[in-house]
């Protein structure tokens, strides 16, 4: 067996190998928005071949953050794929240990992190030098909790522009390790992403912010994901943002909201006083850094549900 790097036309293989392993489709438009498309424009995979078989593969999505307002190359951890007939075999531990030397010595990547489920976590821990930085749990709110009320200066957008960035970079200026979002970054993930659908929200021609939800689920019991809040601290504005989703998502049609928030941000308390909780499900969150700094500190970051490969 042979552990290569990606090449183009490769993807074919590695789309019938999450088929095989996973047991559900993965889209060609999908794997190409994800890596080939991303504004990073790198290539972070590696390949187990057993001469024409492609048994094993691991990627890594190039994400950049800012940490202490200046932009540092990390990865997001991505799919971890083993042919069945080939488990056991410290497949994934090698090309982990492969990518991972390569992306930091050639690319200067600073960390890989992301979040494991519970069936990977303990091989990250314990295989890979991965350390937890903590989980998290979902911030949930039943629908009718929240009055639906229009607020007028919050809109429906195509797609985000700079007032967007700049509303995002002063939003969380006191957060020293974040996803760099300038409007290409945005409009790449939320809107050139055609395997889900966003609603996008501004909030006074984006002076105050913005906000992305994704619905899922079946008729009658839909929920929504709120998986980017943007909107400054402050506790009457956050509580007609969210009266303007219940309005958009009425609670004949919609059950639940759902989000990400750093349990010691004062946002917080905003939410739990309309209602929401946290609950399950809890995800693990953790990193492989590369380098000595405060990556792995909790505190230090703004975390939301976009940030991940999942929502």
């Amino acid at each position: 067996m042979e552990i290569k790097n990606y090449q183009v036309g490769d993807e074919a293989a590695i789309i019938q190998l999450f088929e095989l392993v996973f047991h559900k489709p993965m889209s060609p438009e999908y794997w190409d928005w994800r890596f080939r498309q991303n504004p990073v424009n790198k290539f972070m995979i590696k390949l187990m071949w057993d001469k024409e078989q492609l048994v094993g593969h691991y990627a890594v999505s190039p994400f950049v953050l800012e940490h202490r307002q200046q932009p540092v190359l990390t990865g997001l951890s991505m799919t971890t794929m083993t042919h069945p007939n080939y488990t056991g075999l410290g497949i994934f531990q090698q090309l982990s240990e492969s990518l991972y030397s390569d992306i930091h010595t050639q690319d200067n990547v600073a960390a890989v992190w992301g979040f494991p489920n519970n069936n990977s976590h303990r091989g990250f821990i314990k295989n890979l030098a991965w350390k937890d930085i903590t989980v998290l749990p979902m911030l949930c709110c039943n629908t009718a909790q929240i009055k639906a009320k229009e607020l007028p200066e919050a809109k429906k957008i195509p797609q985000f522009t700079d007032v967007h960035a700049a509303a995002y970079t002063a939003c969380f200026s006191d957060y020293t390790i974040k996803t760099r979002k300038n409007k290409e970054y945005l409009n790449w993930r939320y809107v050139s992403n055609s395997s889900n659908n966003y609603v996008l929200i501004d909030i006074a021609g984006g002076e105050q912010g913005f906000v992305v939800c994704k619905e899922y689920g079946a008729d009658g019991k839909k929920q929504v994901d709120i998986v980017d809040w943007c909107v400054p601290k402050d506790e009457r504005l956050t509580k007609g943002v969210l009266q303007h989703l219940a309005w958009l998502f009425p609670e004949a049609a919609y059950t639940q909201f759902n989000i990400w928030l750093p349990l010691k941000d004062e946002r917080h308390l905003y939410f739990e006083k309309l209602g929401f909780a946290n609950t399950a499900p809890v995800t693990y969150w953790g990193i492989r850094s590369f380098i000595q700094d405060e990556l792995n500190d909790e505190s230090k970051w703004w975390i939301q549900l976009g940030d991940s490969d999942v929502y």
